[in-house]
């Protein structure tokens, strides 16, 4: 009887130590996951301040190439090629519908976005420059009034 004493009692000290190691990994598991949320709201609030700050960047760029078109600064082909790209990029949901908003740059945008640039432009003979050149101002001068008209709605873009 005194050994399955000392059995019950050495028992009973296992499992409250073992109680007790479960108590200590449950309060560190606790403690884990409140660090892991806080951790991952930080990381919500980085990301969110990043994308609004790259968003503010291209609205300010979108202003700024819409006033240089309306001032007539920038030539319209130029415009619709870096217009559409940035309001393209912008991180807004639903996604802005270039097509249906400002149709004219869209337009343009497609007829002349497969034109030769920089160094491709550079290495192309002067007869087909020329011809590219004559192309794109044809497009610019179909399409010039309604772009401005578009540039002018964008002076002032903001999401």
């Amino acid at each position: 009887m005194d050994f399955q004493l000392i059995l019950a009692v050495f028992a009973c000290i296992i499992i409250i130590a073992l109680a007790f190691y479960a108590g200590i990994l449950i309060n560190r598991i606790k403690r884990q996951k409140v660090q892991l949320a806080k951790v991952n709201a930080e990381r919500e609030q980085q990301a969110s301040t990043n994308k609004k700050a790259r968003n503010d960047n291209i609205c300010e760029s979108i202003r700024f190439i819409a006033r240089s078109t309306a001032q007539k600064q920038c030539n319209v082909s130029e415009a619709s090629i870096r217009l559409s790209v940035l309001l393209e990029t912008l991180l807004v949901a639903p996604k802005i519908d270039i097509d249906k908003d400002y149709p004219a740059i869209s337009a343009l945008f497609d007829k002349v976005k497969d034109f030769a640039t920089h160094d491709e432009r550079k290495k192309m003979d002067k007869k087909a420059l020329k011809q590219q050149d004559k192309q794109r101002l044809t497009f610019e001068n179909e399409f010039e009034e309604r772009i401005i008209k578009e540039a002018q709605s964008l002076e002032n873009f903001s999401i």
